[in-house]
């Protein structure tokens, strides 16, 4: 939460030091502290919180990580993979308050915008396994299933929950 207030007192900084500069010696000496606010604005809007919420959301810290993620003003705005990681977030956080149909959706575009690592891409795909094993969409959930194992994920958990899964639907099925 702190790495967003200083964001925002930096940009307020720079913008009070410009002006201050700009009445007293003219715009020659003011126009760094102009471009420093609206550059500090527009990453802002081109990050966002994604990295704090994701942080937080890996600590377990579930309330926290939603608050960073809802100050997403624009996440349309976010870079590529920030939106992925965003969407990844939003999809996580809908899991843990059992919201299927949501998780589905934001954990669908995280896999499409694509994620950094294989862990991640795998765990997405596990999340949307288990989704729609829940939902009783054993085909779905098989074929997510397979995605999941495909990933090289070296996450002793991630590989623990497939081999669950691949255990439930086996059972399911016969």
């Amino acid at each position: 939460m702190i790495y967003i207030r200083i964001r925002y007192l930096l940009i307020l900084l720079f913008m009070l030091i410009g002006i201050v500069l700009h009445y007293q010696f003219g715009i020659a000496n003011a126009w760094y502290c102009y471009v420093a606010s609206v550059v500090l604005y527009i990453t802002y809007y081109l990050f966002g919180t994604v990295g704090p919420a994701f942080s937080a959301l890996r600590k377990g810290k579930i309330e926290q990580a939603e608050k960073l993620i809802g100050m997403n003003r624009k996440p349309e705005f976010l870079l590529k993979q920030h939106r992925a990681y965003y969407h990844f977030t939003k999809g996580m956080i809908a899991m843990q308050k059992k919201e299927l149909t949501t998780g589905e959706m934001h954990l669908k575009s995280a896999l499409e915008l694509g994620l950094r690592n294989d862990n991640d891409k795998a765990l997405v795909s596990l999340n949307l396994a288990h989704i729609y094993y829940v939902l009783k969409r054993e085909n779905d959930s098989m074929t997510f299933l397979q995605k999941a194992k495909a990933f090289e994920s070296n996450d002793l958990m991630i590989k623990q929950k497939i081999e669950e899964l691949e255990n439930a639907l086996a059972s399911s099925l016969n």
